[in-house]
């Protein structure tokens, strides 16, 4: 289970378009919106260790983005 707050990532969905939205579909959202969080995390870590750095920068964030997949290529 997600540990953000389902008020806000219905909210985000409604912003981005959708009328309606069961609650299912918010926890699986919050819960693939955590999994990406954390896979970017993890390569602006790496990114910033590399550069002998412990702090994640926002520089950091920008450039993990670019590494980061989203999703898994559909079979």
């Amino acid at each position: 289970m997600a540990e953000l707050p389902l008020a806000p990532v219905e909210r985000v969905m409604r912003n981005a378009g959708a009328d309606r939205i069961s609650i299912d579909a918010v926890k699986r959202a919050a819960d693939e919106a955590e999994l990406i969080i954390k896979k970017l995390t993890e390569n602006a870590q790496r990114i910033a260790n590399s550069d002998g750095r412990r702090t994640i920068t926002s520089k950091d964030i920008i450039l993990a983005s670019r590494l980061t997949r989203v999703a898994e290529p559909y079979p």
